[in-house]
């Protein structure tokens, strides 16, 4: 019985010594929007003056961004990153991904 606790306790410490740290990143940020850019990006520039641009809208979202109203209003969103495929100027897929951010949720901030 001794054994099987050493060896448990052994299996154990090296489970523990070998687990990665898991951390979370933060995809919320409050930032006036822009307007949208030329290649179809919305983009907002937070407090800091750092630029944001984002690809798309999550299905979910019913604020539409294409409307001139909302320039220059501020807006707390809640966003994620995926992959997408690289479409070239003649539309083709090019075989490259790009990382693009989705707008999951977006709410005007008074």
């Amino acid at each position: 019985m001794k054994k099987l606790f050493t060896a448990a306790l052994v299996l154990f410490i090296a489970v523990s010594f070998s687990a990665k740290k898991v951390t979370f990143q933060d995809n919320t940020l409050v930032a006036t929007y822009k307007g949208v850019t030329e290649n179809d990006y919305y983009r907002f520039i937070d407090d800091k003056k750092v630029e944001h641009l984002f690809y798309d809208l999550d299905e979910n979202v019913e604020l539409g961004l294409e409307d001139d109203e909302n320039i220059g209003k501020k807006f707390s969103i809640t966003w994620s990153s995926r992959e997408i495929d690289e479409i070239d100027s003649k539309g083709d897929e090019t075989g490259l991904k790009l990382t693009v951010k989705t707008i999951l949720t977006i709410v005007q901030v008074k």
